[in-house]
């Protein structure tokens, strides 16, 4: 059996979820909402966990912390309560050997984006030409500069347009071309689709266009040995297209979105995860 804990909110939990029940995979479904809860009880004396009074002791967990909280008007407790659920069942989990769980080696470890460039260029994956400021007054005049910021958090914009009193640490970098690519790790499995967009945030207006590609084997390799330095089993690197066509590294997500990439792969996406939590080819 699988534990699926998270959001009800999160589409990818959803998707994943739906094809574990169109495959017949046994599965708990542990995803909260506003009007979805459960009673929980971690016994660190028998090292136990029970939900609704009932002892489980599942075989894989596929958990996300939940962002896509429903609408309260006390925000700040649903994302407390969102928080303390991940940890408690990640770390629960995270204690038993015999529980099949993603990204088990780098749980207390933080996922940093300049840690990442810089190991992606280490192990010779091709990167942009990448500052990492908050003094942009030598770079503004620049139309093909884009910024941002190092935490994340906001859409890719031009750095033209960063207001003149920003002083919080970003990334600089030219504006690269498309078609971008984005190339999942999953266990064994690497699953690679290309997506063009009008936007220069694909994220800004949701018109892009996913189709599925082959991911070219020395960058299938390179990628691979980049989240095995990482400790991460489950990952989604994001790349662009360089003037002379060659992908450059732009960035490694340790818990990524896969809804929309899943259903252009027709489920195949969620049926390698649910394979690796099966262990099934391991």
């Amino acid at each position: 059996m699988i534990l699926v804990a998270g959001g009800q909110g999160d589409p990818s939990m959803a998707v994943l979820v739906d094809r574990m029940a169109r495959r017949g995979t046994g599965h708990l479904n542990l995803l909260l909402g506003s009007d979805r809860d459960f009673d929980l009880r971690i016994d660190l004396q028998s090292n136990s966990l029970s939900i609704d009074g009932r002892v489980i002791r599942p075989g894989g967990c596929f958990i996300r912390h939940d962002v896509f909280l429903y609408d309260t008007p006390d925000p700040a407790a649903a994302h407390s309560r969102a928080l303390n659920w991940y940890q408690a069942i990640r770390g629960w989990c995270a204690a038993q050997p015999g529980i099949r769980l993603f990204n088990r080696q780098s749980i207390m470890r933080e996922n940093n984006k300049i840690e990442n460039l810089l190991a992606a260029r280490q192990i010779g994956l091709a990167v942009p030409h990448t500052l990492v400021t908050n003094d942009f007054s030598d770079l503004r005049h620049d139309d093909s500069l884009i910024q941002k910021p190092v935490a994340g958090g906001e859409y890719t914009a031009l750095l033209r347009d960063l207001p003149a009193d920003s002083r919080c640490p970003r990334f600089v970098q030219p504006r690269l071309n498309r078609p971008e690519m984005r190339v999942y790790r999953i266990g064994d499995a690497v699953m690679g689709f290309r997506l063009t967009s009008p936007d220069l945030d694909y994220r800004l207006a949701q018109t892009a266009t996913l189709t599925t590609a082959p991911v070219p084997a020395d960058l299938a390799d390179l990628l691979v040995q980049l989240c095995d330095r990482l400790n991460l089993d489950f990952a989604a690197a994001d790349f662009m297209t360089g003037d002379s066509g060659e992908p450059l590294f732009l960035e490694l997500n340790s818990q990524p979105m896969f809804a929309a990439f899943d259903r252009t792969a027709e489920g195949r996406l969620s049926d390698a995860i649910i394979d690796y939590l099966e262990q099934r080819g391991a």
